[in-house]
C-alpha cells in the first residue's frame, strides 16, 4: 500500500476512535447528569410537562408579584351605628367567622369538584357552620351549583395557598324585616382548572389578587325566611316558652318578658360575591 494511503488510514481510524471516545464520554456525562439530583429534578418536570401538570406559565421567572388589593372599609362610619342597633353584638367575631366562611367556601369548591358524588348540601352547610357563624341555604345551593357546573364540565376547581390581607366593614342596611352587615375582603390565591390532573386555565405561577365582598343577614322576621334556615336558630321565651319569631323585638310578644336574642346563631352568611 502505498505510504500516503496509509497515512490517510491511520487518520480516518485515530478520527473515528477520538469521535467515539467524545460519543462515549458524552453519554457517561449524560447517564452522571441523570442520576445527579438536578438531573433527577429535570427529568420530574419534563414528565409533568408531558402530563400536563406544568404549563408554560410555571416557567415564568421573571413574572412580579401583583400588589394586594384595597378594600372599601367604612367601619369608622359603619361600628357606631351598628352598636347602637346591636349593642351586644361581638363584630370583631363576626368579621373573622365571615371571613373564615369565605376561606372555606373556596376550600369546599377545591376539594368536592375533586370529590366523589356522596358530597351534598348538607355537607356543605354542616362544614360552614363549624367556622362560627351559620349560613343560608341559598348560599349552599350556589356552592353546590358551581360545583355540579364544573363537574359537568369534568373540571376541578383549585383554590390554592389563600391569603387573607385584610378586611372592614363595606356596608349596613337595615331594613323592617332584615338587617344586612358586608364585609370585604382582599385575598390571593393561585387559582386554576384542571381536567382529569391536567392544567387548562387559570395560573399556577403568579397568585391572583381578587376581593369577595361577604353578605352576612340577621334574620328579624322569621316570616321571611325559608324553614331550612332557621330551624336550627330555636329560640324560645324562658317565661313562657312561645317561639320567638321576630327577633328585632326586645320583649316576648305574648308575655311580655325580656328577650336577649342578640347571638350569633341568628346571623347567617347569605352571599359571597367576587368584586
Amino acid at each position: 500500500m502505498p505510504g500516503g494511503l496509509v497515512g490517510i488510514g491511520i487518520l480516518v481510524g485515530g478520527g473515528l476512535l477520538v469521535l467515539l471516545g467524545i460519543v462515549a464520554g458524552v453519554r457517561s456525562a449524560k447517564r452522571a447528569f441523570r442520576n445527579s439530583l438536578v438531573g433527577q429534578i429535570m427529568e420530574g418536570v419534563k414528565q409533568e410537562v408531558q402530563e400536563g401538570k406544568v404549563g408554560p406559565e410555571d416557567f415564568k421567572m421573571t413574572q412580579t408579584l401583583a400588589q394586594p388589593k384595597s378594600v372599601s372599609d367604612l367601619s369608622t362610619a359603619l361600628v357606631p351605628r351598628i352598636n347602637k342597633d346591636f349593642p351586644d353584638l361581638n363584630l370583631s367575631q363576626m368579621q373573622s367567622a365571615a371571613q373564615a366562611v369565605l376561606v372555606k367556601s373556596l376550600d369546599l369548591l377545591c376539594q368536592m369538584t375533586y370529590g366523589s358524588n356522596a358530597d351534598t348540601i348538607d355537607r356543605i352547610r354542616a362544614e360552614l357552620h363549624g367556622c362560627g357563624i351559620g349560613c343560608t341555604r341559598s348560599l349552599a345551593e350556589e356552592l353546590w351549583h358551581k360545583v355540579e357546573a364544573a363537574r359537568s364540565e369534568g373540571k376541578s376547581l383549585v383554590y390554592r395557598d389563600v391569603i387573607v390581607h385584610k378586611g372592614g366593614i363595606n356596608e349596613y342596611q337595615k331594613t323592617s324585616s332584615t338587617v344586612e352587615i358586608t364585609f370585604q375582603y382582599s385575598l390571593q390565591c393561585l387559582q386554576y382548572q384542571e381536567r382529569n390532573g391536567k392544567f387548562i386555565s387559570g395560573n399556577r405561577a403568579t397568585p391572583t389578587q381578587t376581593r369577595y365582598n361577604v353578605k352576612v343577614i340577621n334574620i328579624l322576621d322569621a316570616d321571611r325566611f325559608a324553614w331550612e334556615d332557621i330551624k336550627g336558630v330555636g329560640f324560645t321565651c324562658p317565661h313562657c316558652g312561645a317561639p320567638v319569631k321576630h327577633l328585632g323585638t326586645d320583649v316576648c310578644q305574648f308575655c311580655g318578658t325580656a328577650i336577649k336574642t342578640v347571638d350569633m346563631r341568628i346571623w347567617l352568611v347569605d352571599k359571597l360575591i367576587e368584586i
